[in-house]
């Protein structure tokens, strides 16, 4: 009986010290500038130049089918190299999510046609539903054209790993992110779920490496 009871105050005792350390750990992240310190590897500067293609990939859509702050923000940087005559053609990568049935890149080929974008200027891909499923399917599209150069915009700190699987994949890529958001995350309320895209970006970065050297053995 003194062993179970033992046992069970050791268990305690563990689970008090991780909900302590897990107190403490969102006290840093929230009234720290911790994300700005994890950001910074991921930086990317931009090079912006002309290119065969413009490539935006979707960031998401809400219920209501329209973009969400991220697309929008993707979008909008795509139209302005389009406009500014960095590439001739813009192609919106995103495939459809299971809860909302329309493809992401769908939408977002329908706002940029509201910016004057011509529709026989605008390319769709919408059947990948992750970041290498968008290189293969990209791909598809790019190599009867002979498309070799593309103009890449995702967000801010998305552009190291997109930067990573893409070059992996062949193409010659010249990165041009979107609105530098995740820069200027400097409230309690947004560094928890900017730190959540961080290190969800650090394990993308990972399982790339980890994916490319299986292949290289394999």
């Amino acid at each position: 009986m003194a062993k179970d009871r033992s046992f069970v105050g050791r268990i305690v005792f563990i689970l008090n010290w991780i909900l302590w350390l897990a107190f403490l750990l969102v006290l840093v992240i929230t009234l720290t500038p911790v994300t700005g310190y994890i950001l910074k590897p991921l930086m990317v500067k931009e090079d912006i130049r002309k290119a065969d293609v413009i490539v935006v990939l979707s960031g998401g859509i809400d219920q209501g089918r329209y973009l969400s702050l991220v697309s929008n923000q993707r979008m909008v940087r795509g139209a302005q190299l389009y406009f500014e005559g960095r590439a001739k053609k813009i192609l919106f990568s995103g495939g459809i999510p299971k809860e909302i049935g329309v493809a992401e890149a769908t939408v977002m080929a329908q706002e940029a046609k509201r910016l004057n974008i011509p529709a026989e200027d605008i390319f769709l891909e919408t059947r990948s539903q992750d970041a290498y499923g968008q290189v293969e399917e990209i791909k598809k599209i790019t190599g009867p054209l002979h498309w070799k150069t593309l103009l890449l915009v995702t967000s801010y700190s998305s552009m190291k790993r997109s930067l990573m699987i893409f070059g992996y994949a062949g193409f010659k890529v010249f990165p041009a992110p979107a609105d530098p958001y995740e820069k200027y995350v400097d409230d309690p309320l947004g560094r928890p779920s900017l730190f959540k895209q961080l290190i969800q970006e650090y394990w993308g970065i990972l399982y790339h490496k980890i994916r490319v050297q299986i292949e290289k053995k394999a």
